[in-house]
C-alpha cells in the first residue's frame, strides 16, 4: 500500500481533482447550500430524491469538509494501484445510494444529514479488499482496524459527540458501518466482473 506502486490509470488524477474541488466549493458554501442537497426524511419521501447523493458530498462547516476530502485523498494517494475511474464511478454511483436508502428505511433517520464519511468508508474498504494480494498482511491489519472502529462505535456509550466542537454536529455511525457494506458489495462486485470478463483457454488442440 504505497504511492510508488505503479499507478492504475494516470488519467484519474484529473477526475480527483474535479471531485476535491467539487467537495471544497460545496463545503465552503455549506450555509447556503446544505438546505438544498442535505439528507431530510421528509424531503426524500416528498420526491427530492436528489438528496440521496447529494447528502454525501456537503459539509456542516470548512473542518468538516477538510478532514473528509483529507481521508479522500489519502486513499487516493494509497492505491494508486488499485484505483481507476470506473471505481471511482461506481463508488460514487452505489455507496450514497446504499447508505441513504439504508438509514431511510432501516434507521429511518429524520435527518439532518451531510458528510462524506459515511461513503469515505466504502471507497477505502472497497480498495483494501481489491488490492489485498498486493500487501496481504497490511491489507488484513487495516482492514481488521476499520472493523474494530466500526464495532467500537456500536457500542453503548461511545460518544458520539467527540468532534462536536469542530464540525458543529455529532457524527452518525450507522453511515460509517452501512458505507463500509457498500465497500464489500462493491469489491465483490467488481471481483466478480473482473473473473468473468477475463479472456478463457481454448481447448488445446492434439
Amino acid at each position: 500500500m504505497s504511492a510508488t506502486l505503479a499507478v492504475r490509470d494516470p488519467l484519474l488524477r484529473r477526475y480527483l481533482i474535479l471531485f476535491a474541488v467539487l467537495l471544497a466549493v460545496l463545503g465552503l458554501a455549506h450555509a447556503w447550500i446544505n438546505p438544498l442537497l442535505e439528507y431530510q426524511r421528509a424531503t426524500l419521501l416528498d420526491g427530492q430524491l436528489w438528496r440521496l447523493y447529494s447528502a454525501h458530498f456537503v459539509h456542516l462547516n470548512h473542518w468538516h469538509m477538510l478532514m473528509n476530502l483529507g481521508g479522500f485523498l489519502l486513499c487516493a494517494w494509497f492505491f494508486t494501484d488499485v484505483y481507476d475511474r470506473w471505481l471511482l464511478a461506481a463508488w460514487l454511483l452505489v455507496s450514497p445510494l446504499l447508505v441513504s436508502l439504508l438509514m431511510l428505511y432501516v434507521d429511518q433517520a429524520s435527518g439532518p444529514y451531510v458528510g462524506l464519511s459515511g461513503i469515505l468508508h466504502g471507497w477505502l474498504v472497497m480498495a483494501l479488499l481489491l488490492g489485498f494480494r498486493t500487501h496481504p498482511w497490511l491489507h488484513a491489519l487495516v482492514l481488521a482496524l476499520v472493523a474494530g472502529r466500526l464495532i467500537w462505535e456500536q457500542l453503548p456509550g461511545y460518544d458520539v459527540d467527540y468532534l462536536r466542537d469542530w464540525i458543529d454536529g455529532r457524527v452518525y455511525v450507522n453511515a460509517h458501518l452501512y458505507g463500509a457494506l457498500s465497500g464489500v458489495l462493491l469489491a465483490a462486485g467488481v471481483a466478480f466482473w473482473r473473473r468473468v470478463r477475463l479472456p478463457h483457454p481454448g481447448p488445446e488442440s492434439s
